[in-house]
């Protein structure tokens, strides 16, 4: 029980506090690490508009299932992207617009049927982005998956699956890729099972939970790592090709928030959750949300789990 309210505590502790920009691995989140000092990222002068994209339609999330994932871990990863669209959490990615004055909708396209199982096709042993990348083309060259430039493409590796720098340098990551289909800008994000690495991946863990919403950490895990990826993804679409919204102080929308939860809540069961989407309650960060319409210098945001 000590170590739960003292997980809530270091919740309520950094509700107003983000990590300062680490630029050592771009687009990622980085573990989570006690020892380091949270600084204020509003006083880092907001957001900025550099004149990219972002989602101005409805995504359709893919998910490559890398590995010997649970048929429990994927109902609690598939459902909350089925679920996600329209509600008050994803609402917060709805207020980054691009040049064309449109803004991300707050609809989200995901079914079993945008799912593929790859049973380790390149081995257990990854060697780094180009093999993510790989597998995503091979999902999509083998007509597993469709091949689409509106769609944000996870590649989830198991917990028995190993990765350069993943535990140690990131949880997960997102970028734009046109090696993966010729002609498109493929938008993929590499996310790794965090029972691998509980105190720096893991939300339940870091919050202080012995368990999770879902009763299932890892899945949990991945799927709070996942709500990172994706909505910097839908605000951020063609980082480091075509950027279009970062903070010079702490970088994309939810690297501005990493590792902060707002208002931590407890089920009946004791576990901590955050969010309410559908009806299963989630553990997650908070997102940057924009507090102006305006794409004009420094526009200011607030970290926070709804709308």
């Amino acid at each position: 029980m000590k170590k739960q309210w003292l997980g809530i505590l270091i919740a309520a502790c950094f509700a107003c506090c983000a990590f300062a920009r680490d630029t050592s691995v771009p687009n990622a989140l980085r573990p989570f690490d006690r020892n380091r000092l949270p600084t204020n990222p509003i006083g880092g002068g907001g957001m900025h508009y550099l004149g990219g994209p972002v989602f101005e339609k409805a995504p359709t999330v893919y998910v490559v299932w890398y590995g010997n994932w649970t048929a429990k871990d994927k109902r609690i990863i598939d459902y909350y992207f089925a679920h996600l669209g329209g509600s008050t959490q994803n609402k917060i990615n709805s207020t980054y617009s691009d040049s064309t004055n449109k803004f991300v909708p707050n609809k989200v396209k995901h079914s079993v049927q945008n799912d593929y199982h790859d049973n380790y096709s390149l081995g257990k042993s990854l060697s780094g982005d180009g093999q993510i990348q790989q597998i995503v083309a091979n999902a999509i060259r083998g007509g597993h998956l469709p091949g689409n430039s509106n769609g944000v493409y996870f590649v989830l590796t198991y917990t028995d699956v190993t990765d350069p720098g993943f535990c140690s340098q990131f949880c997960g990551y997102h970028g734009p890729s046109s090696s993966i289909v010729s002609g498109k800008i493929i938008k993929y994000a590499m996310v790794g099972n965090p029972d691998q690495c509980k105190s720096g991946c893991e939300t339940s863990f870091i919050l202080g939970d012995t368990g999770s919403p879902n009763n299932d950490p890892g899945a949990d895990g991945t799927t709070a790592i996942m709500w990172h990826e994706f909505s910097e993804t839908m605000s951020d679409p063609e980082v480091n090709v075509d950027t279009a919204w970062e903070s010079n102080f702490c970088g994309e929308s939810g690297d501005c928030c990493a590792w902060l939860f707002g208002k931590v809540k407890k089920d009946s069961h004791g576990h901590l959750y955050t969010n309410v989407i559908g009806g299963k309650e989630y553990a997650m960060q908070e997102m940057a949300k924009l507090l102006s319409k305006s794409r004009h210098g420094n526009v200011p945001f607030d970290c926070k789990n709804v709308f």
